[in-house]
């Protein structure tokens, strides 16, 4: 039986699609990672993509933490 995975927050976005893209970039780089709306429904609406009232945060596996902040050009920790 394989370990389960502990995800941790690598990055929170205003808008979905800048998660989206973040995610992107981090599977490029052969980091597993997701996305995690945490409910948010955009500003006017539902499936509108721009920004959210909570944020939408990028998790990755804690183990690739520092590649991932890396790979994304992040200098400080997440909030």
């Amino acid at each position: 039986m394989s370990e389960s995975i502990s995800w941790k927050v690598v990055a929170t976005y205003r808008a979905g699609h800048e998660a989206d893209l973040a995610v992107g970039r981090l599977q490029a780089c052969g980091i597993a990672s997701r996305v995690d709306k945490r409910g948010a429904t955009g500003l006017f609406g539902p499936g509108f993509s721009g920004d959210t009232v909570r944020g939408v945060a990028v998790l990755v596996p804690s183990t690739r933490l520092s590649e991932a902040r890396e790979a994304l050009d992040l200098d400080e920790a997440p909030q």
